[in-house]
């Protein structure tokens, strides 16, 4: 990254248990200047606001402000690179954010986190976090298939392009985004 180039979007994307929240909090630990667009923060505020409010009734509102709160940061030109933590694995959702970089013309880079199941499904439990079975299963379908696109070097899906895709290991995430960063 260069001092007159436009700083990059990126996405970080893993299913859910991938390691997405713990990898952003060590990336604000060792970098506090980048941006980053989380839902834990939206959570947080949603606790403060309503604590009795049961997490599987409050999951929707905190996807639907974090979402749009990221859309907002993505059209907001200048300034450090952001980070967006999204699952990533729905197509529209992936194709959302490129088109978003595309128009605030900064470069777009996907950051995929790497997990096995069962690696996954440990790291919801440690959190306190558990998707519904069948939710977690279509996010892990879809990622079996967009895992393989990517481990074949091809676009997620047919037109989707990206400018740079890194897919990383848990234990490499924060190295491999502070790389991409790096001033």
């Amino acid at each position: 990254m260069t001092p007159t180039a436009p700083s990059p979007v990126i996405l970080l994307a893993g299913v859910p248990g991938a390691g997405k929240t713990e990898t952003l909090k060590e990336v604000r630990r060792r970098a506090p200047w980048l941006r980053v667009s989380d839902p834990e923060t939206v959570r947080d505020g949603l606790r403060r606001l309503a604590p009795w409010l049961p997490y599987t009734l409050g999951r929707p509102i905190v996807h639907t402000i974090a979402h749009v709160l990221a859309l907002f940061r993505i059209l907001r030109r200048g300034g450090p690179p952001l980070i967006v933590h999204d699952p990533g694995t729905r197509r529209w959702s992936r194709r959302l954010f490129l088109r978003l970089a595309r128009l605030s013309r900064r470069p777009a880079i996907g950051v995929f986190i790497d997990v096995d199941r069962d690696v996954a499904l440990r790291g919801q439990k440690k959190r306190s976090r558990i998707v519904r079975g069948p939710a977690f299963a279509r996010h892990w379908r879809r990622w079996l298939g967009l895992r393989s696109h990517l481990i074949a070097d091809e676009e997620p899906t047919p037109g989707e392009r990206w400018p740079q895709i890194v897919l990383t290991t848990r234990d490499r995430a924060v190295d491999d985004l502070l790389a991409l960063v790096s001033r």
